[in-house]
């Protein structure tokens, strides 16, 4: 047992990413202070983002040994439970903290990062030396008509939220992204959550299950290797627990300089949330996605941004807010209207080049430049 830890931790260690370990270090022992000097706090969250790095490669290869390990049933929802760790305990730790904007405008920033960002790299990349490459039919289908459904089921709350603000008048600053108060919003959120995620587990169950022959995947379509056949399950398990204890340390210095650097700075918050944050979050969907495209993987390239980002917002969103209401940390299931409408923007532009199922360079480039008109807007403009 002590040799197969050992040989799992060399694994992990092996890869050149885990030179960016000092920075993990530094963020989990480091202490941060009221009062530094802005430099300072942007440096520490830089530490602190970079720290996320190392560990983000790590959860990936253990998720994927895990998956290997269970076969794909189990493994399928090991997945979809443990696929964005990185950002579910981030967005935990800011929910924790009462941060209710910052939870909601950093899951839609990492929709918008996966989806435009990441996406149209490995779409550039893919496509480089081609006219049009194939992606899968069915998968991909059901990939794009989730990520519009999500965004519909994330559109109707926040609707009833801005007339519930308009009804208000001047009580409407206590309809906000969230609440330590169990108002009727927050139960109307509650409910909608249970449904939206008892939906997307329904997916897995026609995906396994009923239409099983349309989504099976090809062996030879796997980035990473099957490290999980020659590990215990139990070191598999355990080790994944430890780098996640890290993580929630991690977290919590990184939230806790955004807070004070947004705060002492005078930042845009809908900059840093939708694309400073996720940048550091994303990391693993990226890296898996772009070398998937660059060897011609372009369906395990969708699946690793389009997929992680339904997942996003059909799983990790509907959690946080019945994770909270146990915590007295009561998330309302509603996005500001520019976050939602540049959530709109991108999952249209998704869908929109997905619909013949093939892509093109040239469509790679139209969500980078989408990508990038929305962050220019949310710098310069954003409120």
């Amino acid at each position: 047992m002590i040799r197969a830890w050992v040989g799992l931790g060399r694994d992990l260690l092996s890869s050149r990413w885990s030179l960016l370990l000092i920075f993990t270090i530094a963020a989990l022992f480091g202490h941060i202070e009221e009062g530094l000097p802005i430099s300072q706090l942007a440096g520490w969250f830089v530490i602190c983002g970079l720290g996320l790095v190392p560990l983000a490669r790590m959860i990936a290869e253990m998720v994927e040994a895990l998956a290997d390990k269970l076969g794909d049933r189990i493994g399928g929802l090991i997945s979809v439970a443990l696929g964005n760790l990185v950002e579910l305990v981030v967005s935990f730790t800011a929910l924790a903290s009462g941060l209710y904007h910052l939870v909601v405008i950093s899951v839609a920033g990492a929709v918008i990062t996966n989806c435009l960002l990441v996406l149209g790299i490995s779409t550039c990349v893919g496509a480089r030396k081609k006219a049009t490459i194939e992606i899968h039919p069915y998968s991909t289908g059901l990939q794009s008509q989730q990520l519009l459904i999500s965004t519909i089921f994330l559109a109707v709350p926040t609707i009833f939220h801005l007339a519930n603000n308009f009804n208000l008048g001047e009580k409407a600053a206590a309809l906000s992204d969230g609440s330590n108060i169990f108002d009727s919003f927050a139960s109307y959120s509650l409910i909608v959550s249970i449904l939206v995620l008892a939906f997307y587990l329904l997916s897995f169950v026609y995906q396994m299950g009923t239409g099983r022959s349309l989504y099976l995947r090809q062996e030879e379509e796997r980035v990473l290797p099957p490290e999980g056949e020659n590990k215990p399950l139990s070191v598999i398990l355990g080790m994944l627990l430890l780098v996640s204890i890290v993580l929630v340390g991690v977290s919590e210095n990184l939230v806790e300089s955004l807070q004070l650097m947004v705060v002492g700075a005078h930042l845009n918050p809908l900059f840093v949330g939708l694309f400073l944050l996720p940048l550091f979050g994303c990391f693993s969907e990226a890296l898996i996605a772009v070398k998937a495209a660059a060897t011609n993987r372009m369906d395990l390239a969708m699946a690793s941004t389009v997929e992680s980002s339904v997942q996003l917002l059909l799983f990790v969103l509907p959690l946080l807010v019945i994770c909270g209401v146990p915590m007295g940390r009561y998330l309302h299931l509603a996005v500001p209207a520019t976050s939602l409408f540049c959530l709109g923007a991108t999952v249209l532009a998704v869908h929109w080049i997905t619909e013949n199922r093939k892509l093109s360079w040239y469509e790679g480039s139209l969500l980078l430049t989408l990508y990038a008109v929305i962050g220019a807007g949310t710098l310069f403009l954003g409120g």
